[in-house]
């Protein structure tokens, strides 16, 4: 089991970024029961709460899991008062992979970019080669005609690495590709894909 250390806390200009804890699923549970949230993951809305439950056990059952909540500072949060608590998710879904996921009701404003940019410093400091592996690269995996949140990854510093063609069965849009994007551990060698194994390459997609 993996239990994130309090001090894996941080903040930003608009947001806080903390551990994920049971006590988030209602607001989760909003996300996941949104069809438009949840239509480029590989899990159908649910808006039942055992099943987000048993979700975010599993998460934190996984030694490759790694997931943050996202809330509103109270100097933005004045502006939603009768919104969630937690606004979105973001971290590693199975590391050296990360991912996302909003409410609905804040895409658009740029959190999820703020979000993904406060996280990565976390990630490479967690997996560092410590108690935990090393990784000098994160990876994120984005369907190829879902261009927001490319552009989130591309301004949070990944850069597109290769297209997988049909390497992902959407439970509702059917078989997909896939860009696989990177982003360095600071001071990393760049990797060459043309080496096998040489970028390590980790087979996987966008868990929400």
């Amino acid at each position: 089991m993996v239990v994130v250390d309090p001090k894996y806390t941080t903040t930003t200009e608009r947001l806080l970024l903390r551990p994920m804890a049971m006590a988030d699923a209602a607001d989760i549970l909003l996300m996941r029961s949104n069809p438009e949230v949840m239509l480029h993951t590989p899990l159908k809305p649910s808006d039942d709460m055992e099943q987000t439950k048993a979700w975010m056990q599993g998460c934190f059952d996984r030694d490759n899991n790694w997931n943050f909540s996202v809330e509103l500072l109270s100097s933005a949060a004045e502006r939603y008062p009768t919104e969630p608590r937690v606004i979105g998710l973001v971290g590693a879904v199975r590391s050296p992979e990360v991912g996302y996921i909003f409410n609905l009701s804040y895409w658009g404003k740029g959190y999820a970019t703020e979000a993904l940019k406060a996280f990565m410093p976390l990630f490479f400091e967690h997996y560092s080669g410590g108690e935990q592996p090393r990784f000098d690269y994160a990876e994120a995996h984005v369907d190829t005609e879902l261009i927001s949140s490319q552009n989130v990854l591309r301004k949070a510093g990944f850069e597109l690495l290769e297209v997988r063609e049909k390497d992902f069965e959407n439970p509702i849009l059917g078989i997909r590709d896939t860009c696989i994007f990177r982003r360095r551990r600071p001071g990393a060698e760049v990797c060459n894909p043309a080496l096998p194994g040489a970028c390590g390459l980790h087979k996987g997609r966008k868990n929400s």
